[in-house]
């Protein structure tokens, strides 16, 4: 037996002696509205088993999971006869490729087993989580807060990373768990109204309830806005450039230079809002003005909706393999401030003398982000190269 399994099986054997470990999670109770009837769940760290009984008696199928030998000999012991049709137990390890074959889950489910890795193979597990779910499935999850009494105790390890007593944990916010799941997910459900019995013995609330869809490549266009920000500085004009770096979730565009961009996820979010988002979230800077701007007011009629009509400085669209992305892209000036990276997935934010922008784009256009190549070419068509 090594380290990992005596910690685990320690554990488990602490378990059994209390009150609760035979009741369902309260999160187990509170997510099964989202989960399709006839569903089949892998779950991940199913301990003693307590929510895979949960779950079958809901007529679900659960493919039931740990590291621990003790707590699956606890989990099959616990089993009810009349479950056993719904539920295999299995030993796995998260951290190794799951031995299942792509899509074969409608839901996989992780009761406070997410938590306990390096960011590095914490996405290399959420790409295998991304990997077995069905198409539109669901990736359900409760996971330890930087709001725990625990969090900056022990030895850290990296960001939101501390070893503890005798393990490795992981600490979340909403806005950090909602920044690794972005690329591969939809978020349902994200917020830190979480509980656990035996959390709530130690007066531990607020964990990190999460329910995201899987998005499948290719499945439909993903819009997003970004902004050319540009200043004068003497006779010349600069332009702000900063080095993508998502070096586990996006190794092939890693280390090119891009402008400040993205994602419109928030349902009805007015494109200015995102813009102005963006720029403060990746640079810290404030949008001061939108060159050129035009729009027309917002248009509501008494079917309670609104729209309104907006003119990018260009678009753009990828054509080829990445993400399906498109884009409206705005030519910006900022509030004059000293740019700083705001985000871990941005680096060397700087102001470039314009002509050395054209040099690279001119000359070496593999050092800029392919999906912004386009707009480069819109931007010098337009106002030219001095």
């Amino acid at each position: 037996m090594n380290k990992t399994d005596s910690v685990w099986n320690n554990l488990h054997d602490y378990y059994k002696g209390k009150d609760w470990i035979n009741n369902a999670n309260i999160f187990a109770q509170q997510i099964l509205q989202y989960i399709p009837k006839g569903a089949r769940i892998l779950e991940l760290g199913s301990g003693q088993g307590q929510d895979t009984r949960f779950f079958a008696s809901n007529k679900l199928d659960v493919v039931s999971t740990d590291i621990s030998e003790s707590a699956i000999k606890i989990n099959n012991e616990k089993l009810p006869e009349d479950l056993k049709s719904f539920v295999t137990i299995k030993k796995l390890d998260m951290t190794e490729k799951f031995p299942f074959e792509d899509e074969s889950f409608d839901v996989v489910y992780a009761h406070l087993s997410f938590h306990y890795f390096s960011i590095k193979k914490t996405l290399e597990i959420l790409q295998e989580v991304h990997r077995v779910l069905k198409n539109d499935g669901l990736f359900i999850m409760l996971n330890n807060s930087t709001t725990d009494p625990e969090y900056n105790g022990g030895k850290e390890i990296e960001k939101d990373y501390f070893f503890i007593e005798d393990k490795n944990k992981r600490f979340f916010s909403t806005s950090s768990l909602f920044t690794i799941t972005r690329s591969h997910f939809n978020t349902v459900l994200l917020d830190d109204l979480g509980e656990t019995y035996k959390d709530a013995e130690k007066g531990i609330h607020n964990l990190i309830r999460y329910v995201g869809r899987k998005i499948t490549p290719n499945q439909m266009a993903v819009p997003f806005t970004g902004a050319i920000i540009e200043r004068k500085n003497g006779n010349n004009t600069e332009l702000l450039l900063q080095t993508r770096w998502k070096p586990d979730r996006d190794p092939v565009y890693s280390g090119t230079f891009e402008f400040p961009a993205g994602v419109l996820d928030k349902g009805y979010e007015n494109v200015y809002e995102t813009l102005k988002r963006e720029i403060k979230e990746e640079t810290g800077l404030n949008l001061k003005q939108i060159i050129n701007d035009s729009q027309t007011d917002i248009h509501m009629t008494q079917k309670d909706d609104a729209s309104f009509g907006f003119r990018p400085f260009c678009c753009v669209q990828q054509l080829k393999n990445g993400k399906p992305w498109i884009g409206f892209i705005f030519l910006c000036e900022v509030e004059a401030d000293t740019p700083t990276a705001q985000d871990s997935e941005v680096r060397d934010i700087k102001w470039v003398n314009k002509k050395d922008v054209y040099n690279m784009f001119t000359n070496e256009p593999d050092k800029l982000f392919t999906l912004e190549i386009g707009a480069w070419d819109y931007y010098f068509k337009t106002y030219g190269n001095e």
